[in-house]
């Protein structure tokens, strides 16, 4: 069932990486010419296409769930399908703040504040992941495994707004 979910959620990822990588030597061409207002513009812009293309993705999760689970489901297995088709449907309601999250990160990396990038990195990639699975795992089983990605990206969402604000002060 991971596998299932980990394979749709590499190519989701795709987009929003690649717009955000394509975003960042904008956003570092405005900074390094000290257009500060230039530089918000386009993490506005960012934030509102990540939201953009994780409603798109969520909404292509939510109504082709089965299909999607089936393209990894080479047993066709009606369990696995199941589990799957539920288990995505959850997961990637994470998405929803994961882009809002990467965008961010980018932007930081790209305005000279590295520790904050690092710091949401490593919180989405490993430190939040890895503590709401162990403890959501425990209360709910499965499903816990399932809201452990969007829990992380929620406290994780929590963490880019201290840096983003705290950002907006001191430039």
């Amino acid at each position: 069932i991971m596998s299932i979910l980990f394979s749709v959620a590499q190519i989701a990822n795709l987009p929003i990486q690649g717009f955000c990588q394509g975003a960042q030597p904008l956003i570092s061409d405005c900074y390094g010419r000290r257009d500060i207002a230039g530089a918000r513009h386009l993490l506005r812009l960012g934030l509102a296409t990540a939201l953009v293309l994780a409603g798109l993705l969520y909404g292509a999760v939510f109504f082709f769930a089965e299909p999607m689970a089936a393209l990894f489901n080479s047993e066709g297995s009606a369990q696995l399908a199941e589990y799957a088709a539920r288990g995505l449907r959850i997961y990637f309601v994470g998405y929803l703040l994961a882009g809002v999250n990467i965008t961010a990160a980018g932007y930081l990396s790209a305005i000279d504040r590295p520790a904050g990038a690092f710091v949401l990195s490593i919180c989405r990639g490993a430190v939040a992941i890895v503590g709401c699975a162990v403890l959501l795992s425990a209360l709910f089983e499965m499903d816990g495994i399932w809201c452990s990605f969007g829990a992380a990206e929620l406290l994780t969402a929590l963490l880019t707004l201290y840096f983003l604000r705290r950002e907006r002060k001191t430039a």
